[in-house]
């Protein structure tokens, strides 16, 4: 299999003529009137432990209206304390962030559509059922492919001097599908690797250098990466406390991404390490459709088409391409229902979440490793960050003027 198939022509020219902002200045504190609100929520899961600190940026294209560093990287007396620039593992964010910001690219200039077969860039994808995959399938999650794979499994099917990269794609082409693809759902982290490899495939070229030339780079995305610098250790927040005692910093928690490796290519279903404020420059640019202020990334017909519904009508679980379309409350609204008005994001397993509101053209980026030390499951009656993350958007949602009337109305109605 050819690792780089020689890149089309229409997304070398693009790549030349991308424009590349300055390096971004250090995001400040910021608070709105009214957007105090915000930090007693975050502040309890400090409290009651669900993570030892937490960033927070909440913001509308041109302006922040909360942002804030809350607690400490550990629970150690002495750990240093969050700060607006600590680097996280994104986890699961970057399903958006990366793979899918660079299948973006690629389908706007011509060079794949959602609809190839996943099989046109993967030798031997269509094997086992797999043969009318797409590439809309993956990014839906509704391919046939089971939710996870054991890295042990790949490994002992390694054969001599293969990446651990191609090892795995080797593994999930050869895979029988776990279901008929398009009949349901299943969140998969085999799909973002496959689309990953499908990007990297069809451009030429490694995941991230494509999205730091194209995406990261213009953005002012200067701490998006998945290799962290030595530098960038020294402020990123750790995932876990390995059994020896040391904490794990900057090598990606998940366990595939980790045994893919992010050095000849990237993993597709997390591995990318990020700050807060780099990240709300990329969701202010979803947010404002392809555009942060004079810098525009994407045409907006591209951002649409990746955070409306695109899943088969017959599969219950609402997805964009890559994104999550949030369809219960209180992540959304009975008033986000039509593709212009939509909330999309998504969230990743260290505790990192991006909320994006179509409707209002709010934004809300929220990063814990609420992982650390460990990531044993909170008790049903104890806080968790899953609840945390309903309150903050609960309450953003309800400080904005758009919905004032909608939650009024909602308030008379239960008084009834």
């Amino acid at each position: 299999m050819r690792l780089f198939p020689r890149a089309a022509p229409i997304l070398l020219a693009a790549l030349m003529a991308a424009p590349v902002a300055p390096a971004a200045e250090p995001l400040a504190e910021v608070a709105a009137p009214g957007w105090e609100k915000l930090d007693p929520i975050v502040e309890a899961g400090i409290t009651a432990k669900v993570y030892p600190g937490a960033v927070l940026v909440v913001g509308q294209p041109g302006k922040v209206l909360r942002s804030r560093a809350y607690g400490k990287l550990t629970y150690a007396e002495d750990a240093a304390p969050m700060q607006m620039n600590t680097v996280f593992d994104l986890a699961s964010v970057s399903k958006v962030v990366g793979t899918t910001t660079g299948a973006m690219i690629l389908v706007e200039d011509g060079v794949i559509s959602p609809d190839d077969l996943a099989s046109k860039y993967i030798p031997g994808f269509e094997a086992n059922g797999k043969e009318t995959v797409t590439v809309r399938d993956l990014m839906t999650h509704t391919s046939g492919l089971k939710a996870y794979e054991n890295k042990d499994t790949v490994e002992s099917l390694r054969q001599p001097g293969q990446l651990n990269a191609d090892a795995l794609i080797a593994r999930y082409a050869a895979l029988k599908t776990s279901y008929e693809p398009r009949t349901k759902s299943v969140y998969s982290c085999l799909n973002f690797q496959t689309t990953a490899r499908i990007v990297e495939n069809a451009s030429g070229r490694r995941l991230e250098d494509l999205l730091r030339e194209r995406v990261f780079g213009p953005l002012g995305m200067v701490d998006t990466t998945y290799l962290p610098s030595k530098e960038a250790l020294t402020r990123t927040a750790p995932t876990i406390e390995r059994k020896d005692g040391t904490p794990l910093v900057g090598i990606v928690h998940d366990p595939l991404a980790a045994y893919h490796g992010s050095d000849a290519h990237c993993p597709g279903n997390a591995g990318v390490f990020s700050t807060a404020a780099d990240v709300a420059r990329w969701c202010e640019m979803i947010a404002n459709e392809g555009a942060l202020g004079d810098t525009r990334v994407f045409k907006p017909e591209t951002v649409r088409l990746f955070t409306t519904t695109q899943s088969p009508a017959n599969v219950d679980a609402k997805r964009g391409l890559g994104f999550d379309v949030w369809d219960s409350k209180p992540y959304t609204t009975d008033l986000n229902q039509q593709p212009a008005d939509l909330i999309v994001g998504h969230t990743g397993y260290t505790g990192t979440l991006v909320w994006i509101d179509k409707k209002t053209k709010t934004y809300m980026v929220f990063f814990t490793n609420r992982t650390f030390p460990d990531d044993a499951t909170k008790g049903k009656d104890e806080l968790s960050i899953t609840t945390v993350r309903k309150q903050l958007c609960d309450a953003v949602l309800h400080g904005l003027p758009e919905y004032t009337d909608y939650f009024a109305g909602q308030t008379a109605a239960g008084s009834d």
